[in-house]
């Protein structure tokens, strides 16, 4: 009980210690000749120096209300859920293709939305590389998507297309980005085998994934492979939870070193990777654990 207690005390005080060390090797990377190196490392700088205005900071306050309002809920739903489960689940490729039906409360999906620090990271991120055509796996509640849909209305331009298994989650998500005026994001329901190669064709050329979506190491490396085809001369995809299990580690090393990888960066939870048309003659590779 005491040692719990003291690694819960002493969690915040090293992820703070963490960060602080990290804006150096931000700002290396924000100095970076790559246009796409460069804006992973100038919105890392943002989020760990809180680079919003006050009009960002109003709509970041809109969408942790709604957080809150859905944490707040007693409400259940009936939810079917295609992914690997927690990490300690041992889903067979038959139940996440077929989906394990559970009621859930929402508060408690609502609960495993990215945090605030890491979704106003991925605002910034897209704030910074401005894509014109974005694809997410894992919409959950809408929380990072909302995030993410905020950063394009600031560019005045760029879709993100965010996919959701559950047709009961997916209905919470689209309350969120109506609720809070995401017009730039849509939700598409449905398993991701059979709703990813027809977005991906919609949304090509594509500039950026976040790949919240199956924490599964097969899966990651074949949504991977579908998406290399429609990806832009250079793109940008974020890999979420790249610490979740072994197996997530794993699929995060065989992305690192694929050979049209030109830059790995791994930040513990997320990775983040910037892909080009053709084999990179020299990768960059960057760990920054925050």
């Amino acid at each position: 009980m005491f040692v719990a207690r003291l690694k819960s005390t002493l969690k915040p005080v090293v992820r703070s210690v963490r960060r602080r060390r990290a804006r150096p090797a931000a700002e290396r990377l924000a100095r970076h000749a790559h246009p796409q190196v460069a804006a992973i490392g100038a919105a890392l700088l943002d989020v760990l120096g809180d680079g919003a205005d006050d009009g960002v900071r109003r709509t970041f306050g809109r969408i942790e209300a709604r957080r809150a309002a859905l944490l707040a809920s007693t409400d259940e739903i009936e939810m079917v859920d295609f992914g690997a489960g927690r990490s300690s689940d041992s889903r067979t490729d038959d139940e996440m293709a077929a989906g394990v039906v559970c009621r859930r409360p929402v508060a408690r999906i609502a609960g495993v939305s990215k945090s605030a620090f890491w979704a106003r990271f991925l605002h910034h991120l897209v704030h910074r590389l401005g894509p014109a055509s974005g694809v997410e796996l894992g919409t959950c509640v809408g929380i990072s998507a909302a995030y993410q849909a905020a950063a394009l209305d600031r560019n005045e331009r760029g879709t993100l297309r965010t996919l959701e298994g559950s047709p009961a989650i997916a209905d919470l998500a689209r309350e969120t980005l109506r609720e809070l005026g995401c017009g730039r994001a849509d939700v598409v329901t449905g398993p991701f085998l059979a709703t990813l190669d027809g977005v991906l064709a919609a949304a090509a050329p594509l500039d950026y994934m976040f790949n919240d979506g199956h924490h599964d190491h097969d899966a990651v490396l074949q949504y991977f492979a579908q998406t290399l085809p429609h990806l832009a001369d250079s793109a940008v995809i974020a890999f979420d939870d790249i610490s979740w299990s072994a197996g997530m580690r794993r699929a995060w090393e065989e992305v690192a070193a694929h050979p049209r990888v030109l830059a790995a960066i791994d930040l513990h939870t997320i990775g983040l990777t910037v892909v080009t048309a053709e084999p990179a003659p020299e990768k960059l590779r960057a760990t920054i654990p925050l």
